[in-house]
């Protein structure tokens, strides 16, 4: 078996997808989701922070849990999870860290 890794967010969309498939309707998984790329600085990209809430508008009504979708161990132990946020509040957590070196813990 090979192994290649995939950002969280597609993974969890690939479980939301199926799950309720191969559990013949049992399961499914309520976690919706945003990936942010660094599109959003390029204002002619398509991809803006308006949007991204136009699409998503639950994002304005609930508390969000920001995080860099990487393969970093211990993201919560190197500051890298914000939790309980509005959308105001991550929007500028994302920003202050987006395209910038993080040092990560050992």
């Amino acid at each position: 078996m090979s192994v290649k890794p995939i950002r969280e967010h597609t993974g969890k969309s690939l479980l939301a997808k199926h799950l309720p498939d191969v559990s013949g309707g049992k399961h499914s998984m309520g976690c919706p989701g945003v990936l942010i790329t660094p599109a959003v600085l390029d204002p002619t990209s398509g991809q803006t922070w308006d949007t991204i809430l136009q699409e998503n508008p639950w994002l304005k009504t609930s508390k969000l849990v920001a995080k860099p979708d990487q393969l970093i161990k211990r993201r919560g132990k190197a500051g890298l999870i914000a939790i309980n946020k509005t959308f105001d509040e991550a929007k500028t957590w994302v920003m202050e860290r987006m395209c910038k070196e993080q040092k990560k813990a050992s």
